[in-house]
């Protein structure tokens, strides 16, 4: 690449306008330090890319950090409880999501089918899994066998 480069700074105003019609080309309106209107044109591609970086900011590369849900465990995170039954890639891509069921509030709601991703992850799931018995306590387990105190 030869020539002069000139870096413009531009600042997002938090609109994003998807392609309309035929058009396949997605509008991000921002404005330069100086308070001059512009805009980022991305095409699907781009949008694509873009977007996999901004929610991967904080890691060099888009593989799932050493701490994320695990099959066979238990967890918890704002009165949903998440157990996890198993790890696969997102297909085309290295990104795991834990596959298994969850249940919203009380220990006697219904499970349901659920997939987490890494993103969920770090929303902070705590694990509850009782070190004796795993996903759940069988209900003759001894109190003091069950941390979790299920």
């Amino acid at each position: 690449m030869s020539g002069t480069i000139t870096v413009t700074e531009l600042r997002w105003n938090k609109d994003v306008y998807a392609p309309v019609g035929d058009d396949t080309t997605s509008w991000v309106p921002c404005t330069t330090t100086d308070g001059t209107p512009a805009a980022l044109a991305l095409d699907e591609e781009e949008r694509e890319a873009l977007g996999a970086r901004l929610l991967y900011l904080d890691r060099v590369d888009y593989v799932v950090h050493d701490e994320f849900f695990e099959a066979g465990r238990l967890y918890l995170r704002d009165g949903v409880t998440f157990r996890c039954e198993g790890l696969v890639p997102y297909p085309g891509t290295t990104e795991l999501r834990a596959f298994g069921f969850q249940r919203h509030g009380k220990p006697t709601a219904r499970w349901a089918p659920a997939m987490l991703s890494d993103r969920a992850w770090r929303r902070g799931w705590q694990d509850i899994s009782c070190p004796a018995h795993g996903y759940e306590c069988p209900p003759d387990a001894a109190a003091v066998d069950c941390t979790a105190g299920r």
